[in-house]
């Protein structure tokens, strides 16, 4: 018994040695080691939204072949009176929508729309199988609706489905573009520009069947060659890359200023978007606050226009809006044929190009002695001097060197032998159709002609980058005031012309009986004034025009913005004005 109690006593001893031992490893083993020092990794900080650039996708252009010609083929067939679309071909053809035209209303109509090749609709293809209408059709446009040559606008019904992800297809004929490439290379030549997105185009042979004409014929007739752009709607953005919901408008007629009697919030009860659209064309919201946020802020002098353009707009994508379309003479893009887009969630306002089919036309204007064309002061960064988010950067030197270095960087990929390249390769279609009918009846231009206008398109960007250079130099362009009767004098004003060197302007001031301003036609000249402003004796009865010059210390000229019309043309820099028998004066167009 003692010995087994021995033993209990040593086995117990044991288990609380035992146990302190494990207690002991069990504490040394929970002992943290000292943490080692950790560098944090390398991450992209996360973006601001309103600091991003305009960045397009580019994979987008690489799907299918512009040049070579689709076939669509529309037939227009009786509408329905309930939606507005019970129209006759010719009515839809009737519209016209010209430029200073106010409340057009579109002309629609129904077709079946089919796409294929030159034997007719494919399998697969949109419409293919289609016996009634599955979209609606109507002439597109503005300047061109006067032609007889149509572009016309097709809007496939949501049953139809999708032509490269796109409902609206719009169908250019550029019946002013004797090339009918213009815009083809404008868009391809856009593709890549830093801050800019392009637009998908294709070239497209278009069959027309007119059965809403008993006397039309009974098949499809070939209206020739179009070129199909792809429309900056929701669906554009969406593809592109961009905010589908972002805010998108077409410019009409806007030079940025706050239009106050026609741009209002849609809840104003005097709002009216025909009367909205003259200006711009809202595309998918009826929410402008935002637009007229940024209208306000650009036309508030008391704002640094450098603290406008950093909360409202991208240097980047102003810069190589101006800069892209000056160095393609591309004039006609300062208050119309441009989108603004803003994105949801952010205050940013971006320009994005439309319609290229007036670009690299000088040589061509010059050659067919083209009387309507654009004022001296459209060539050159002048161009500009009439839209104020323009007017009020380019005063400021950083921009303005920042607008220098995207010219030259542009200038180095728009060459005149890229251009040449790309205008072969196109006219291995075009070719085909403007030595032919329906397209031949249109040119404006002999074959003769058309191969010289070919062969000089290219070095028109050149000429356009020393007008450019030029530009910085001279004064910029200024507006004439009219004219007013001053008891027996007639007084003459105009705004003062800016020079960016600071350099003293004087005016040149002519008053004739004739345009022409020929020396035995003026009746009143001043020459070399400082003054912005002249005093005439009062002149005889009658219909007079008159013009201011300025010119600047280092002999710089510029005209003003105004011009007349007259059955000889267009006029630049000059005014006209009337005397009447009662010695009442009138200003006219």
């Amino acid at each position: 018994m003692k010995k087994r109690g021995l033993c209990l006593c040593l086995l117990v001893m044991l288990c609380v040695v035992m146990a302190g031992c494990t207690r002991q490893e069990t504490q040394t083993e929970q002992t943290p080691e000292p943490e080692a020092i950790r560098e944090p990794v390398a991450k992209v900080p996360v973006g601001n939204l309103s600091e991003m650039t305009l960045t397009d996708k580019m994979s987008l252009y690489e799907e299918y072949d512009p040049v070579d010609p689709v076939c669509f083929y529309i037939t227009i067939v009786p509408g329905n009176e309930a939606d507005g679309t019970n129209h006759t071909f010719a009515e839809i053809n009737s519209y016209e929508n010209l430029q200073g035209m106010t409340g057009v209303e579109k002309i629609y109509g129904e077709c079946i729309f089919q796409v294929g090749d030159e034997t007719g609709p494919l399998p697969g293809e949109v419409g293919y199988d289609a016996v009634g209408s599955n979209a609606t059709i109507n002439v597109r446009g503005r300047t061109s609706t006067g032609y007889e040559q149509k572009s016309y606008r097709i809007t496939l019904f949501d049953s139809a489905g999708m032509w490269r992800e796109q409902r609206a297809i719009a169908l250019n004929k550029h019946p002013g573009d004797t090339t009918r490439l213009r815009n083809m290379l404008y868009f391809e030549l856009l593709q890549g520009v830093p801050g800019l997105v392009s637009l998908r185009t294709q070239f497209v042979h278009v069959y027309i069947w007119d059965e809403t004409d008993p006397d039309a014929p009974d098949a499809f007739v070939d209206y020739g060659l179009f070129t199909q752009v792809e429309q900056p709607n929701g669906r554009f953005l969406r593809n592109h890359g961009l905010s589908q919901n972002g805010n998108l408008y077409k410019a009409n007629m806007c030079e940025m200023y706050r239009y106050e009697d026609k741009i209002r919030l849609a809840t104003d009860p005097l709002y009216d978007v025909n009367v909205f659209s003259e200006v711009l064309e809202p595309k998918n919201d009826e929410d402008h606050s935002k637009l007229i946020e940024m209208l306000e802020a650009v036309n508030n002098y008391a704002l640094p226009i450098e603290e406008v353009i950093g909360t409202y707009f991208d240097v980047e994508n102003l810069t190589s809006y101006m800069a892209f379309n000056l160095l393609l003479s591309n004039a006609d893009s300062n208050a119309q044929n441009y989108y603004l887009y803003s994105p949801v969630n952010s205050d940013k306002w971006y320009y994005i190009c439309w319609d290229g089919d007036a670009a690299l036309k000088d040589y061509e204007d010059s050659l067919l002695d083209f009387t309507w064309q654009e004022g001296a002061w459209t060539k050159g960064i002048s161009n500009y001097w009439g839209v104020v988010l323009f007017n009020r950067m380019l005063r400021v030197p950083e921009y303005r060197q920042a607008l220098r270095d995207k010219v030259e960087l542009l200038h180095a990929q728009i060459t005149p032998e890229r251009i040449a390249e790309l205008i072969a390769k196109y006219r291995q279609t075009v070719d085909q159709f403007t030595m032919r009918m329906p397209d031949v009846a249109g040119l404006g231009a002999t074959q003769e002609q058309l191969e010289l206008i070919y062969q000089n398109m290219p070095y028109d960007t050149d000429a356009a980058y020393q007008d450019i250079l030029t530009s910085f130099e001279r004064p910029m362009p200024f507006y004439m005031h009219d004219v007013t009767g001053e008891g027996d004098a007639l007084l003459l004003g105009w705004d003062s012309a800016y020079d960016f060197d600071g350099e003293f302007i004087r005016y040149d001031v002519q008053v004739a009986r004739d345009w022409s301003f020929e020396s035995d036609t003026l009746v009143y000249e001043s020459l070399g004034q400082l003054d912005t402003q002249a005093l005439v004796e009062m002149l005889p009865p009658g219909t007079y025009y008159w013009r201011v010059v300025a010119t600047n210390e280092s002999g710089y000229t510029q005209i003003a913005f105004d011009q007349v019309e007259t059955d000889s043309g267009a006029h630049e820099g000059t005014r006209r004005f009337v005397i009447y028998e009662d010695g009442t004066v009138g200003n006219t167009l």
